[in-house]
């Protein structure tokens, strides 16, 4: 899904949304909202409008059609973002509806950074 994106929409850089971050094992899961203090980071894509990507990249993220949760616990959601540069957008975001069980918070806000930190490092001899 990630190469379909990169080829089909524009990068408008990396942002961040109010929110905390968790850490599902396999893929990463957030709550999105203005009474959160913490910030989830990211990349921020735009699709041409009617792009059948979106319901291709929720079919991806486990919801309906229209965006809505299924038995995935992801529903997507219309967030404001704030580029790195100051510039805020209102973007689609896939957000947990419930609390999942169990999930390890990434205070960093950035699954990127916490997947590299992560990974095994090779032992040094």
């Amino acid at each position: 899904m990630a190469r379909r994106l990169l080829a089909r929409a524009k990068l408008l850089g990396r942002g961040s949304a109010p929110g905390l971050l968790y850490d599902l094992g396999a893929y990463p899961g957030a709550f999105f909202g203005p009474k959160y203090k913490q910030r989830v980071r990211g990349e921020v894509f735009a699709l041409p409008a009617g792009d059948p990507l979106l319901r291709a990249i929720d079919a991806y993220e486990g919801c309906a059609e229209d965006g809505s949760a299924t038995n995935s616990g992801f529903e997507r959601l219309s967030t404001i973002v704030t580029l790195d540069t100051g510039r805020q957008l209102e973007a689609w975001s896939y957000g947990l509806q419930k609390a999942p069980r169990p999930a390890r918070p990434i205070p960093s806000g950035d699954w990127i950074a916490h997947l590299a930190a992560r990974k095994p490092r090779a032992a040094r001899r």
